[in-house]
């Protein structure tokens, strides 16, 4: 069955914001090969994404990203192991590794 992307909301106790998110509904998984990008379609409505990972990776969220073999100093470097961003204008959501790894990519809207 096909999840839902529920609302990223804050969490709040006696009227105080607490660090932290609700529960997922909406959770897909890459299990990358070494140094072969793989992409994440956003789902429809979904306005942020939380990725994680058991190893580090790149995340390129306009184009394929690569693992950096030398400086890249034109603003156009993937991002380093990046956590929850939001996802206005994307579509997709390249990620690669050095390594073996599995990327999980929560959506929320």
């Amino acid at each position: 069955m096909a999840g839902t992307v529920n609302e990223l909301k804050p969490i709040t106790r006696g009227g105080q914001g607490l660090i932290g998110l609700n529960r997922p509904t909406y959770i897909n998984a890459r299990v990358l090969a070494a140094t072969v990008a793989e992409a994440f379609t956003v789902p429809a409505g979904a306005k942020y994404v939380l990725l994680a990972a058991n190893a580090d990776f790149y995340a390129d969220f306009g184009t394929t990203a690569v693992t950096p073999a030398a400086d890249i100093t034109d603003g156009t470097s993937p991002v380093f192991n990046p956590s929850l961003r939001m996802l206005e204008g994307c579509t997709s959501i390249s990620v690669v590794s050095p390594t073996v790894c599995i990327v999980t990519a929560e959506f929320y809207k």
